[in-house]
């Protein structure tokens, strides 16, 4: 199989399963916002989940990103008995990084709640310093077994196996999301317990969800092993790597994979740093303050997710591939992979982001309850999810071509940026104004790391513009289409009743996806993105 269709096929196996975990990280939030009572006391939640996913970042170390790097860099040369001692011993080494980094997080819990808690001020419904405390130090359990779980995903994708990845993201959430619902709803309405009990429980469900996509990855290995140990023994290299000069490479190329890691966290925890002073300072009341972070940090984040998801997938499944071809010096591959993947994303993410912004108050009722504030938070964020999607994406292409180290100061700069201008921002245009900070931020980076892959890729952008053009077109003319729809059925429904608008969106997303789809394959722009299997797709779909 061609690396053209390894790389589709991988990045569709990846695409669908995020598609899968994020929607269901979406409807999850219906029931659960029911069972917690609103955004404020959602506010908890993610007190606790920011300094996880950067404490994750970290314990991490980059590795699960350089594993997957090194162990198809080693393929690639054919020196596989070098693969599988770098990959056993990464395992070891993260089960030693995920015990010291909760043991990092539970010492360093209280001076985060304490900062937090000074960033959040002290209004009526504030939660606690201890109340925070006592939930990071919860969720920190997780930090034990993820860095483990990710570096298992890590060396199938360093073979281009991307199935093992999919499936346990899969069975991950839905375990994850099965404890944390079940668990909320019997401590609030069974066992009679408070809302920070609920909070305890839905953050202890990463836990288990982690322990179910490990036991996911064990199975698929089993099932390979032999056919890996088969090209182990092929190995006619000389390559012999101590493992001090393999932790030296792997940490050398592992910081980047750490700085953008945590890059979104980081943003998100200087919106939780300066969010409500922000607001104090513009003299909004501090009754708003808990119910607009959550808007910004949960219920519109959540939403935002599913095309900022693509990224992450088309990153994960583009590195393995542009690093084999990178380190064979075949250009015209690394070129065509680069534009296939900006192009594809750009396909589904712009449209997508597009269409949320057009719908956010259908969008925001049938998920939560209509509310002005997080439909105004969700029609400038959506958006800026594209942009958020091409940063990841951009660093990916930037550690395949071999500049992981330019990433570092690329990230450093949009984290400085963020953090210079997030309070002037929110004193503006309040819970708006972190949105769009963070835009600012992230286009800077974009632009940077686009004019490190056209200095040191030899890759330009003009081939790009034509199709670009087209995706721009076509995201107009579907959403002119979806505002007649939408204007027409808001005639007779009224968008602040939930099931009319969940009657809004099963009518007029079909029509958008439909007037999208239709032209994108009649005018052959699907064929250039998808190849071979758009005409697969126009033999199903005859009206194509």
């Amino acid at each position: 199989m061609s690396d053209s269709n390894k790389l589709v096929r991988g990045t569709f196996y990846l695409t669908l399963a995020t598609l899968i975990t994020k929607v269901l990280g979406m409807l999850y939030l219906i029931p659960f916002y029911s069972i917690m009572g609103g955004e404020e006391n959602l506010a908890l939640y993610g007190y606790a989940y920011t300094p996880y996913t950067i404490m994750l970042s970290i314990a991490a170390a980059g590795v699960p990103g350089a594993v997957s790097k090194y162990v198809a860099k080693y393929n690639a040369l054919g020196a596989y008995q070098t693969s599988q001692k770098l990959y056993k011993s990464s395992l070891l080494v993260m089960i030693a990084s995920g015990i010291l980094a909760f043991l990092a997080l539970y010492i360093a819990a209280p001076y985060i709640a304490n900062l937090q808690t000074l960033a959040a001020g002290s209004g009526e419904g504030s939660w606690t310093s201890e109340d925070i405390t006592r939930i990071i130090r919860i969720i920190g359990i997780a930090v034990i077994i993820i860095p483990f779980m990710a570096t298992f995903r890590g060396i199938f994708q360093g073979f281009e196996s991307f199935g093992p990845t999919s499936a346990s993201s899969v069975v991950e959430q839905i375990i994850r999301i099965a404890v944390l619902l079940s668990g909320a709803y019997i401590i609030l309405n069974v066992l009679d317990g408070t809302v920070q009990q609920a909070n305890e429980i839905a953050v202890f469900a990463a836990f288990i969800g982690g322990l179910g996509a490990i036991m996911t990855l064990f199975v698929f290995w089993r099932k390979r092993q032999p056919h890996i140990q088969k090209l182990v023994e092929t190995d006619k290299t000389d390559y012999d790597f101590s493992y001090k000069e393999m932790y030296g490479e792997i940490i050398r190329y592992g910081i980047p994979f750490i700085i953008v890691g945590i890059s979104i966290p980081v943003m998100i925890f200087i919106d939780q740093l300066t969010h409500n002073n922000g607001l104090a300072m513009a003299g909004v009341p501090e009754q708003y303050h808990d119910s607009w972070f959550g808007m910004l940090n949960l219920t519109t984040h959540k939403l935002i997710m599913i095309p900022t998801s693509l990224a992450a997938a088309f990153a994960i499944s583009i590195l393995p591939f542009i690093t084999k071809n990178f380190q064979k010096k075949e250009m015209d591959n690394v070129h065509h992979q680069i534009k296939m993947m900006l192009l594809m994303l750009l396909f589904f993410a712009v449209p997508a982001a597009i269409g949320m912004m057009i719908l956010s108050a259908p969008l925001y009722t049938s998920f939560y309850s209509y509310n002005e504030m997080g439909i105004k938070i969700l029609i400038f964020y959506a958006p800026v999810s594209i942009i958020i999607s091409l940063f990841s994406i951009t660093c990916s292409i930037v550690q395949g071509i071999d500049k992981q180290n330019l990433t570092l100061y690329v990230v450093l700069a949009v984290l400085v940026l963020k953090l210079g201008i997030n309070i002037p921002l929110i004193m503006q245009f309040h819970t708006v104004g972190a949105v769009m900070g963070t835009a600012i931020a992230l286009g800077i980076g974009v632009v940077l790391n686009l004019w490190i892959i056209k200095k040191y890729g030899k890759f330009h952008i003009r081939p790009l513009m034509k199709p670009l053009m087209q995706i721009g077109f076509y995201t107009v003319v579907m959403l002119l289409a979806v505002e007649v729809v939408y204007l027409l059925l808001m005639s007779t429904l009224d968008v602040q009743n939930k099931l009319d608008s969940i009657i809004i969106l099963a009518v007029t997303v079909p029509v958008g996806a439909f007037v999208y789809i239709f032209m994108s394959f009649r005018s052959r722009l699907a064929d250039e993105i998808l190849g071979a299997r758009a005409d697969k797709i126009r033999q199903k779909l005859r009206f194509l």
